[in-house]
């Protein structure tokens, strides 16, 4: 019995440890959503279990110390940066390590609460374990599933081609994070050393000039994997778009056939949110100079993210989360009935926005997204999909699809006509889709016809030569990097990018950096295919 207590004890106290910080410091920083998230505390409580039943004290506590750092320096890098440390933050602060050191010693005193509140859990789980550990529960051989399960993302490392499961995510622990991004930096800097590996290229750092913004609402609306193929606003044989169309006549609309910057969610999302033009610039996203929700932020607009994802933190991980004053995710819109795009509006609504103070929103759909049967009511299906043969379910379940996006885009339009102020709202999803092309479905090949997207404008009581202007300046067709600079002008932000090639552009695959492929574009020999389609 009393074996038990001292266990049961010596076990609280390393749960407590692994997930207390993450709560505490969440309950002084708001935009701090770590530490909630199911499988992470699954994780994180198994490494501490397995550490109590080790027969191995030394280890336990050299590895208790690490994960304690861990924990702490990502509490930390938080508290200043406002999101988590990737293995490539480690990369870049390892290059410019006198600029890291002078900033980390500039932001020290407001870091160190987070510090010592990791380090007084630290304190209880190191005291307990030493005092209790002869006296508890141990099981012998257990040490070798403990030593497994801490290696097992550096053993995971050293044969990934992707470092998008090591990224962080902002719904898991400081300390899971933290065991990530080492690992993952530990078995990139060893397959250098091996020469399996190639540095990251360098680029030279973007310029930005800044200016007035616009003084009116700006709203991004994020799809997901929508294809203009699919759409009947863009010649789609089906009627997919009933409620787009009478937009064609109004003269504060336009649409364009697009290009995505990537064909993986987060990837993209990386990329167009930070404003990104090259495949593989790790400092830049890491730096975020250009990222929208900061510039939005710097000029004074209040900034709100609502998404109905389902895994928001680890797709938006590259996103300035301390410039967004609103994070609302899917699990956060569950006093609405249904799983529906629908909340999105909903959400926003319920929010009560001061519109006469600018605002800078996104709503991120989902509606799109495979299964696509999932993300639409049953009761607003128009194509048949039971019974079907797979390709026909395929095609009717995206269309069905399609045609719930596009009415809650026009709903979402109607909202903000009676916003009372003028709003500029942008429209593209994250990539498109295949439903059936040439035999394919699906997304994440780098693939053109994955990326072909739609972007479609509409303005609210904005002049007409500034609707004039924003469509003269994307041209024909343009890209998520061209539509995020458009966007960053609206908020004041002229971008110039020394490394850009005049008329050559990249679509990545499913890493941010490059790391899983990607491939080099002419724009303007796609626009001279594609665009006489659209001006016929």
């Amino acid at each position: 019995m009393q074996q038990f207590k001292y266990t049961l004890l010596t076990l609280l106290a390393l749960w407590a440890f692994a997930l207390m910080p993450d709560v505490i410091y969440g309950l002084f920083n708001h935009n701090y959503l770590a530490g909630y998230n199911f499988k992470s505390i699954i994780i994180t409580l198994l490494l501490m279990v397995f550490m109590l039943l080790s027969r191995t004290p030394k280890l336990n506590n050299i590895v208790l110390l690490i994960m304690a750092l861990m924990q702490a320096s990502e509490l930390m890098y938080f508290q200043y940066f406002g999101g988590f440390y990737s293995a490539f933050d480690m990369v870049l602060m390892m290059g410019e390590m006198h600029d890291a050191l002078i900033g980390f010693a500039d932001g020290l005193k407001f870091m160190l609460p987070a510090f010592f509140l990791s380090m007084a859990f630290y304190g209880l789980a190191y005291f307990t374990y030493n005092k209790y550990h002869k006296t508890s529960f141990t099981v012998p051989y257990i040490s070798v599933l403990f030593v497994l399960l801490l290696t097992l993302p550096f053993l995971q490392s050293l044969g990934s081609k992707s470092s998008q499961k090591y990224q962080p995510n902002i719904a898991h622990s400081a300390m899971k994070n933290g065991l990530y991004s080492v690992s993952f930096f530990s078995a990139r800097q060893l397959k250098m050393i091996l020469g399996l590996r190639k540095e990251m290229p360098s680029y030279q750092p973007y310029q930005l000039s800044k200016g007035e913004p616009a003084d009116a609402n700006i709203v991004i609306l994020m799809g997901e994997s929508l294809s203009y193929y699919n759409m009947g606003l863009y010649g789609y044989q089906r009627d997919t778009t009933p409620d787009l169309m009478p937009y064609k006549q109004d003269p504060n609309f336009f649409y364009l056939p697009a290009i995505s910057s990537a064909v993986s969610t987060r990837v993209s999302l990386s990329l167009f949110f930070n404003t990104v033009y090259e495949p593989n610039n790790a400092v830049h996203i890491s730096k975020m100079d250009t990222a929208l929700f900061r510039l939005a932020k710097r000029q004074g607009f209040e900034t709100h993210y609502i998404t109905t994802q389902k895994n928001a933190g680890g797709l938006t991980y590259a996103f300035s989360l301390g410039d967004i004053d609103t994070w609302k995710e899917d699990k956060h819109l569950d006093q609405f009935d249904g799983d529906y795009d629908d909340r999105l509006l909903l959400e926003l609504n319920s929010m009560n926005l001061d519109y006469n103070k600018p605002q800078f929103i996104t709503l991120h759909m989902r509606s799109a997204h495979a299964p696509y049967v999932a993300n639409y009511p049953k009761t607003q299906e128009v194509y048949p999909v039971d019974e079907q043969p797979y390709e026909k379910y395929m095609l009717n379940s995206y269309d069905n699809s399609v045609l719930y996006t596009q009415k809650v885009i026009a709903n979402i339009y109607e909202f903000f006509k009676d916003s009372g102020k003028p709003t500029y709202i942008f429209f593209t999803p994250d990539h498109g889709e295949l439903t059936g092309q040439d035999g394919r479905f699906g997304h994440n090949a780098v693939d053109m016809d994955i990326a072909r997207v739609p972007f479609m404008f509409y303005g609210v009581d904005i002049p007409k030569n500034e609707i004039t202007r924003i469509k003269k300046e994307l041209g024909c067709m343009p890209n998520h990097y061209l539509i995020s600079l458009q966007v960053a002008k609206v908020l004041g932000y002229d971008i110039k990018n020394p490394n850009e090639e005049q008329g050559k552009y990249y679509l990545n695959g499913t890493d941010v950096f490059g790391e899983a492929g990607f491939m080099q574009y002419d724009l303007k020999q796609i626009q001279d295919k594609t665009c006489p389609e659209f001006s016929k």
